[in-house]
């Protein structure tokens, strides 16, 4: 295939891969090594996760300001080298007693990921042809989705074989390595925004997505489809043990289920993605997760609910490339940063929304009504891109 002749992709793909890999021994590594220090303190664990998931929500959009506005490739060295240093420190600071470091190495890293992460898009949209946009992306959902069924397997691995020291060794050598790579890409400065200020920034990247409409769907979209994602992925394990009356072991298989699916939808796209141009599919999609959605809820039997989860998956897969090449693709390269920033902070506004929510729904009144709040979510999504494509039209 032409793409992997690129040497661009190629090296933001392994750069991609290794990081992941850090990320996923990193959250492993210390949740399990949290777990240990603190008797399994389920605030000590609700604190970790909240640390992990607040950069995301503050810094995604910020990041992707910053990441339009200068060097993406010093971005991206510096984000690699904060990681670097960060979890040096760490190891250094844990093996004299000082534990509680451990919270603020996991919260350096995660900020500096939203800074890095939305430069390595310029490349793409950059140095790929429009045409293989499509492909590339396909190629970075699967090794993405991958790591969802690997990635618990390997931080577990590392955390219980070598134990913490060793683990935060290995986790700074591969931020070193990809650190080494994004050093061979071009360094070029991309087009920017001639503004005076990231006021006058971020306020032309709103009145540009209100202009594009197929981005200012996407935007609605996202915060209504999150926040119906965030009731239903939270409520998995009480789906497992509580819905289907398994034990908390048996939900390992849901999950390793569910990202196979991810995978497979991933593969899917990159065959299907020259198929995949009109706005209507999103639409379609959407109404089919409203039943699939609803009827995971409503299943007492175990193996139509692990079907339906990989089937969920599998197309949550196909979309989820979909929006990416649509977003990648966008007009102005001064954009991109910003507007992925934008719709990834709305995506993560509305699964911690929905998460909430979640949690007081079912208390109040059941796992089936979640899920039938979750599947609404859906439907609105579907009707309102319905209603955008006939306006279009």
């Amino acid at each position: 295939m032409e793409l992997f002749k690129n040497r661009i992709f190629i090296t933001i793909l392994i750069t991609d891969v290794i990081q992941q890999m850090a990320i996923w021994i990193r959250n492993l590594s210390i949740m399990f090594f949290v777990m240990d220090i603190t008797n399994k303190d389920p605030l000590a664990i609700s604190t970790l996760n909240f640390i992990e998931y607040l950069p995301m929500i503050l810094f995604t959009f910020i990041g992707g300001v910053i990441s339009d506005k200068y060097n993406p490739k010093k971005l991206m060295l510096l984000g690699d080298f904060f990681s670097l240093v960060s979890f040096i420190i760490l190891g250094f600071l844990v093996s004299n007693g000082y534990l509680w470091t451990i919270f603020l190495a996991v919260l350096v890293s995660a900020i500096v990921t939203q800074f890095s992460y939305p430069a390595s898009q310029k490349y793409f949209k950059e140095y790929i042809e429009e045409d293989y946009i499509e492909s590339a992306i396909g190629f970075s959902q699967v090794l993405s989705s991958v790591f969802f069924v690997v990635g618990p397997f390997i931080g577990s691995y590392f955390y219980f074989n070598f134990g913490i020291d060793k683990t935060l060794i290995l986790i700074s050598i591969l931020f070193l390595s990809s650190l080494i790579l994004i050093s061979t890409l071009p360094n070029k400065q991309f087009e920017v925004l001639e503004t005076k200020s990231y006021l006058e920034d971020i306020k032309l990247t709103f009145e540009y997505i209100k202009k594009e409409e197929i981005l200012y769907l996407f935007t609605k979209s996202f915060l209504i489809i999150s926040f119906g994602l965030g009731i239903a992925n939270n409520l998995d394990i009480f789906l497992v043990t509580n819905r289907l009356g398994l034990s908390e072991k048996d939900y390992q298989f849901f999950s390793g289920i569910a990202g196979i699916g991810m995978v497979v939808g991933g593969v899917l796209y990159i065959f299907l993605s020259k198929y995949i141009k009109d706005i209507k599919i999103f639409s379609i999609m959407n109404i089919i997760f409203s039943f699939t959605v609803f009827l995971e809820g409503y299943s007492t039997i175990p193996i139509i609910t692990m079907t339906l989860q990989f089937f969920d998956n599998l197309m949550g897969g196909i979309l989820s490339g979909y929006i990416m090449a649509e977003i990648t693709k966008i007009r102005k390269q001064e954009y991109l940063c910003k507007v992925n920033g934008i719709i990834s902070t709305v995506m993560y506004l509305g699964i911690t929304f929905g998460t909430i929510v979640s949690g007081f729904v079912v208390k109040y009144t059941s796992i089936v009504f979640a899920f039938l709040l979750a599947s609404f979510s859906f439907l609105i999504c579907a009707i309102m891109i319905n209603k955008s494509y006939k306006k279009a039209r």
